[in-house]
């Protein structure tokens, strides 16, 4: 099981950081001895014992050394936590405690696709909620609109392609998520789509670049000229006043942008670590051979990120005053580095861009793979393009029930009209959100809970929680009302739709809600429309003999034990013939 392969991973990730950290305080001990030493050897070399030369060097050697390995040890404990976080976020899968996590993609939520808060796909306790594990704004909204989106079916299976193989390569994933859980929230925010299109755009100078190139070399020639006494100093003090001018010039008009792209430096690092990593990888499958194509390009990210990392390192001068102010006035040190950033922008910069949309894309399918690693049965559904809408399960369960409890069912949309009998409590809205559930992760190319699925590209529409608005004046019935007439409307389009409408009318008598439902039915009496309706009007049962619908009763029943009621959850054929309000009024003591 994929859960105790996490939990034995989780513990030693756990045990490396403990002695990642002891081990940095022992260098931190050891450094700071080193450092004692070569001062004092330091300050004997001063009074004139020469004979503590070979400590004062040993002392700095070792002090640099030291260093080095500190900050060696300290990537690497960051590395362990990072894992640790990743580890942490797939065992709550298992645990209910997904529920707490803080990336509900409730932003996505629309008036205009009410079955995505109708079916749990955005919002708390969601299918968003529980799959993402991305951490770039482009893998977020990328599966957002996975579950949005309504997109070809040879499309669907290219992504079944790229999710099956990650599905058999979860240490691969794993070694992923520990990359992009490195990066800060400020970072990861900083790599968004419109961000970048801004950064990498080239910075333009009103000084020409063969100036910013040759200037200093004049500059410091004319310097050891007049040191040597062979021109006049005034020569070299009027040409360093310009340069010095225009190394000022810079500090206001290049050096925002440079710290601009000096913040997504971590980002820069993590993209070509997972680069690295992808390209090492075995994987196949249309999109990730296509992105490993284009790292390994003459302009692709593995070489294009080594040179902007070579920039940014230069960059970081700035941090040192004491090297970075004689760098700004003798070398033009921010002219020089916007320099290499615009060439770099003109050979990678879109590059770049596109290979992070990538990597966000396959953020998002790993997060569509995570079902089949935390639920012991998944398939990737079978599409079909068929005239008549197809849609067929067996052992179908609901993907965010805990799977000890999940019970599934097998059935197979074969009419128009499916009509969901059955008592109080006894499974029918929770099955209509299996099915619609299930359907959307096929749809977004990703593993369904069942045992097997055939199905095509439906497009899913819903009426289920309606609810009252005070402000526009809707009462909770109109509200339906203006629901199921958006969904008449739809299915004039004449493509694939998958229906579902919960306990029909609820919000009015029982005349009337019959008379209705009558109407509607015959309106979705498509051969392109898959519609399962629940209710509690057995009179629409009968509808099929009446008005020749292509129709056909489902219905989930209970049974009663020592005073209890107990529901199987288990779809059977025909319309329900048991009623139970009475039973459970009389069980809470509301009547006799």
């Amino acid at each position: 099981m994929q859960k105790e392969k996490w939990e034995a991973q989780l513990y030693e990730a756990q045990t490396q950081r403990d002695q990642f950290h002891r081990k940095n305080s022992q260098i931190a001990v050891l450094r700071f001895a080193l450092f004692i030493l070569s001062a004092w050897s330091f300050f004997q070399l001063v009074d004139g014992r020469y004979g503590y030369g070979p400590i004062f060097a040993a002392g700095l050697a070792g002090f640099c050394l030291a260093l080095s390995a500190h900050q060696k040890n300290h990537r690497q404990l960051l590395e362990k936590e990072a894992r640790i976080r990743v580890l942490t976020r797939c065992l709550m899968r298992f645990n209910g405690q997904w529920q707490q996590e803080p990336d509900t993609g409730e932003e996505y939520l629309s008036p205009d696709q009410p079955a995505m808060a109708d079916l749990d796909v955005f919002g708390p306790r969601s299918l968003y909620q529980f799959c993402c594990m991305a951490i770039l704004p482009q893998g977020r909204q990328a599966l957002a609109a996975y579950f949005q989106d309504t997109v070809s079916a040879d499309q669907i299976r290219q992504r079944q392609k790229t999710v099956e193989a990650l599905i058999q390569a979860p240490d691969f994933m794993l070694e992923d998520w520990t990359c992009t859980h490195a990066l800060s929230p400020q970072t990861a925010a900083a790599l968004a789509y419109a961000k970048l299109v801004e950064l990498v755009q080239p910075v333009s100078l009103p000084i020409p670049a063969w100036f910013i190139r040759w200037m200093p070399a004049v500059t410091l020639t004319l310097l050891g000229l007049s040191l040597l006494r062979w021109i006049s100093p005034l020569c070299f003090i009027l040409i360093f006043f310009v340069q010095s001018a225009l190394a000022l010039f810079s500090l206001g008009y290049v050096h925002q942008r440079l710290q601009a792209v000096a913040k997504v430096r971590q980002g820069l690092q993590n993209s070509l670590t997972r680069c690295q990593k992808l390209d090492a990888s075995p994987l196949s499958s249309p999109l990730i051979d296509s992105l490993k194509v284009q790292l390994r390009q003459p302009n692709g990210l593995l070489k294009g990120v080594k040179q902007l990392d070579h920039l940014l390192s230069r960059l970081s001068l700035q941090a040192n005053p004491f090297l970075y102010l004689p760098a700004q006035l003798f070398l033009l040190w921010d002219l020089q580095c916007v320099q290499t950033w615009n060439h770099w922008q003109a050979q990678a910069g879109q590059t770049w861009i596109v290979i992070m949309n990538q990597l966000g894309e396959l953020e998002a399918l790993e997060a569509l793979a995570m079902m089949a690693l935390t639920h012991p049965e998944t398939c990737l559904p079978q599409f079909h393009e068929t005239p008549a809408p197809v849609l067929t399960f067996t052992h179908l369960t609901h993907p965010l029930l805990n799977p000890d409890q999940a019970v599934g069912n097998d059935f197979t949309l074969d009419h128009s009209l499916t009509l969901v009998t059955g008592s109080n409590m006894s499974g029918k809205t929770t099955f209509m959100r299996t099915v619609g559930l299930n359907q959307i992760l096929a749809a977004a190319g990703g593993p369904v809970c069942a045992q097997s699925m055939t199905t095509c590209g439906f497009t899913v529409l819903t009426s289920m929680r309606i609810r009252d608005d005070v402000n526009e004046g809707i009462s909770t019935f109109y509200g339906e009302l203006l629901r199921i007439r958006k969904i008449m409307d739809a299915i004039r389009q004449e493509t694939p739709m998958l229906v579902l409408i919960d306990e029909i009318f609820k919000g009015t008598n029982s005349l009337d809600r019959i008379d209705g439902s009558a109407q509607v039915l015959k309106h979705l009496n498509h051969p392109w429309v898959r519609a399962m309706i629940t209710t509690h009007d057995f009179e629409l049962c009968e509808l099929k003999e009446q008005a020749g619908l292509s129709l056909v009763n489902v219905h989930f029943e209970e049974h009663y034990q020592d005073q209890k009621i107990f529901f199987d959850y288990k779809l059977k054929p025909g319309r329900c013939t048991q009623r139970n309000a009475k039973y459970l009024m009389k069980m809470i003591g509301i009547t006799d």
